[in-house]
């Protein structure tokens, strides 16, 4: 995501849904590290404090597919949990404040 975009306003979400998987930044070394377009839409709920359910029903997604999700950001991150992988994004410049 590039500075013109953020200046353009736009959202995250937005920024998203315009990016393909490949352009999306990735973390770590490895290409299996590259966190999907759909792990970042649920990490940024993550970040805003949404719990499984809510991101689910604003994705419309199924809370089992959510779960699925963090499981899978927690394990590329190399996060123990929620509030960590948050942090690692953030310092790593995935995400955005």
């Amino acid at each position: 995501m590039s500075q013109e975009q953020l200046e353009q306003g736009l959202t995250t979400n937005e920024l998203l849904n315009s990016t393909t998987d490949e352009q999306l930044p990735s973390y770590g070394s490895r290409s299996k590290s590259r966190l999907s377009k759909r792990e970042m839409q649920v990490l940024i709920q993550i970040k805003e404090g949404l719990r499984n359910p809510e991101i689910a029903a604003d994705l419309g997604l199924s809370t089992k597919t959510v779960e699925n999700h963090v499981r899978s950001i927690l394990q590329k991150l190399g996060a123990k949990n929620r509030t960590e992988a948050v942090v690692i994004a953030l310092k790593n410049s995935l995400i955005e404040i």
